[in-house]
Protein backbone atom coordinates (compact mmCIF):
# COMPACT_ATOMS: atom_id res chain seq x y z
CA UNK A 1 0.00 0.00 0.00
CA UNK A 2 1.88 3.28 -0.84
CA UNK A 3 2.38 6.07 1.77
CA UNK A 4 0.00 9.17 2.12
CA UNK A 5 1.17 11.91 0.07
CA UNK A 6 2.37 13.75 3.19
CA UNK A 7 4.03 10.66 4.64
CA UNK A 8 6.41 10.12 1.39
CA UNK A 9 9.96 10.45 2.81
CA UNK A 10 11.86 13.26 1.94
CA UNK A 11 14.70 12.15 -0.50
CA UNK A 12 18.76 12.82 0.84
CA UNK A 13 19.52 15.24 -1.92
CA UNK A 14 16.85 18.30 -0.93
CA UNK A 15 16.68 17.41 2.57
CA UNK A 16 20.64 18.09 3.17
CA UNK A 17 20.09 20.73 0.47
CA UNK A 18 17.27 22.26 2.63
CA UNK A 19 18.94 21.73 6.04
CA UNK A 20 21.73 23.79 4.61
CA UNK A 21 20.06 26.20 3.58
CA UNK A 22 19.01 26.67 7.44
CA UNK A 23 22.55 26.67 8.33
CA UNK A 24 22.63 30.74 7.88
CA UNK A 25 19.12 31.25 9.50
CA UNK A 26 19.92 29.36 12.66
CA UNK A 27 23.93 30.47 12.98
CA UNK A 28 22.75 34.56 12.86
CA UNK A 29 19.99 33.95 14.73
CA UNK A 30 21.80 32.10 17.50
CA UNK A 31 24.76 34.89 17.33
CA UNK A 32 21.79 37.28 18.52
CA UNK A 33 22.67 35.66 21.97
CA UNK A 34 26.12 35.61 22.13
CA UNK A 35 27.74 38.75 20.12
CA UNK A 36 27.90 41.89 21.66
CA UNK A 37 24.86 44.22 21.32
CA UNK A 38 27.28 46.55 19.28
CA UNK A 39 27.31 44.04 16.57
CA UNK A 40 23.10 43.25 15.98
CA UNK A 41 22.78 45.04 13.86
CA UNK A 42 24.98 44.26 11.06
CA UNK A 43 23.76 40.57 12.29
CA UNK A 44 19.96 41.66 11.67
CA UNK A 45 21.46 43.03 7.91
CA UNK A 46 23.06 39.88 7.07
CA UNK A 47 19.98 37.66 8.04
CA UNK A 48 16.90 39.83 6.59
CA UNK A 49 19.40 39.97 3.28
CA UNK A 50 19.68 36.22 3.66
CA UNK A 51 16.04 35.71 3.41
CA UNK A 52 15.73 37.73 0.59
CA UNK A 53 17.98 35.92 -1.21
CA UNK A 54 15.68 32.72 -0.46
CA UNK A 55 12.69 34.04 -1.04
CA UNK A 56 14.04 35.08 -4.37
CA UNK A 57 14.79 30.98 -4.61
CA UNK A 58 11.78 29.43 -2.76
CA UNK A 59 9.51 32.19 -5.42
CA UNK A 60 11.64 30.60 -8.60
CA UNK A 61 10.22 27.02 -7.98
CA UNK A 62 7.18 28.45 -8.70
CA UNK A 63 8.25 29.95 -12.20
CA UNK A 64 9.38 26.46 -13.07
CA UNK A 65 6.64 24.35 -11.77
CA UNK A 66 4.78 26.85 -14.21
CA UNK A 67 7.01 26.37 -17.04
CA UNK A 68 7.12 22.31 -16.78
CA UNK A 69 3.55 21.29 -16.04
CA UNK A 70 2.26 20.62 -19.57
CA UNK A 71 -1.10 20.21 -18.38
CA UNK A 72 -1.35 23.61 -16.88
CA UNK A 73 -3.85 25.56 -18.61
CA UNK A 74 -2.77 29.54 -19.64
CA UNK A 75 -4.08 31.10 -17.20
CA UNK A 76 -2.95 29.33 -14.31
CA UNK A 77 0.62 29.53 -15.81
CA UNK A 78 0.22 33.13 -15.94
CA UNK A 79 -0.94 33.22 -12.29
CA UNK A 80 1.38 30.63 -10.83
CA UNK A 81 4.54 33.04 -13.05
CA UNK A 82 3.09 36.07 -11.25
CA UNK A 83 3.26 35.10 -7.93
CA UNK A 84 6.92 33.40 -8.40
CA UNK A 85 8.13 37.16 -8.92
CA UNK A 86 6.23 38.57 -5.52
CA UNK A 87 8.48 37.19 -2.49
CA UNK A 88 11.39 38.74 -4.47
CA UNK A 89 10.03 41.88 -5.18
CA UNK A 90 8.50 41.78 -1.22
CA UNK A 91 11.65 40.36 0.13
CA UNK A 92 13.43 43.99 -2.10
CA UNK A 93 10.97 46.02 0.38
CA UNK A 94 11.90 44.69 3.56
CA UNK A 95 15.45 45.09 1.91
CA UNK A 96 14.43 48.96 1.43
CA UNK A 97 13.06 49.25 5.46
CA UNK A 98 14.38 49.63 9.08
CA UNK A 99 16.27 46.54 10.13
CA UNK A 100 13.44 45.09 12.27
CA UNK A 101 10.58 45.64 10.35
CA UNK A 102 12.20 44.29 7.43
CA UNK A 103 12.55 40.73 9.08
CA UNK A 104 8.72 40.95 10.09
CA UNK A 105 8.23 42.01 6.48
CA UNK A 106 10.52 38.90 5.49
CA UNK A 107 9.15 36.43 7.75
CA UNK A 108 5.54 37.34 7.08
CA UNK A 109 6.46 36.67 3.53
CA UNK A 110 7.60 33.17 4.63
CA UNK A 111 4.50 31.83 5.87
CA UNK A 112 2.59 33.15 2.42
CA UNK A 113 4.66 31.78 -0.06
CA UNK A 114 3.98 28.04 2.13
CA UNK A 115 0.94 29.33 2.13
CA UNK A 116 0.92 29.53 -1.87
CA UNK A 117 3.12 26.48 -1.87
CA UNK A 118 -0.40 24.42 -0.25
CA UNK A 119 -2.39 25.91 -2.88
CA UNK A 120 -0.44 25.01 -5.84
CA UNK A 121 0.10 21.43 -4.22
CA UNK A 122 -3.58 21.30 -4.18
CA UNK A 123 -4.10 22.41 -8.04
CA UNK A 124 -1.15 20.70 -9.67
CA UNK A 125 1.00 17.15 -8.69
CA UNK A 126 3.92 17.90 -6.73
CA UNK A 127 6.36 15.56 -4.93
CA UNK A 128 4.42 14.22 -1.98
CA UNK A 129 7.15 15.05 -0.15
CA UNK A 130 7.90 18.37 -1.33
CA UNK A 131 5.30 20.28 1.00
CA UNK A 132 6.25 18.52 4.18
CA UNK A 133 9.95 19.66 3.55
CA UNK A 134 8.80 23.25 3.03
CA UNK A 135 6.43 23.08 5.87
CA UNK A 136 9.65 22.08 8.09
CA UNK A 137 11.84 24.53 6.62
CA UNK A 138 9.22 27.52 7.00
CA UNK A 139 8.97 26.72 10.53
CA UNK A 140 12.79 26.69 11.08
CA UNK A 141 13.23 30.08 9.07
CA UNK A 142 10.24 31.89 10.76
CA UNK A 143 11.49 31.25 14.69
CA UNK A 144 14.84 32.38 13.52
CA UNK A 145 13.29 35.60 12.16
CA UNK A 146 11.10 35.91 15.05
CA UNK A 147 14.24 35.51 17.49
CA UNK A 148 16.07 37.65 15.42
CA UNK A 149 13.05 40.55 15.82
CA UNK A 150 12.76 40.25 19.48
CA UNK A 151 16.93 40.75 20.23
Amino acid sequence: MPLPPDRVPVPAVPLWLGAGGLVPFVLLAGALWVVPAEFHPVIHDWLRTYAAVILSFIGAIHWGIAMTHRDMADADRSVVMGWSIVPALVAWVGLLMQLRAGIVLTAAMFVVHYSMDRQLASRFPLPGWYLPLRRGLTVVVVACMAVAAMR
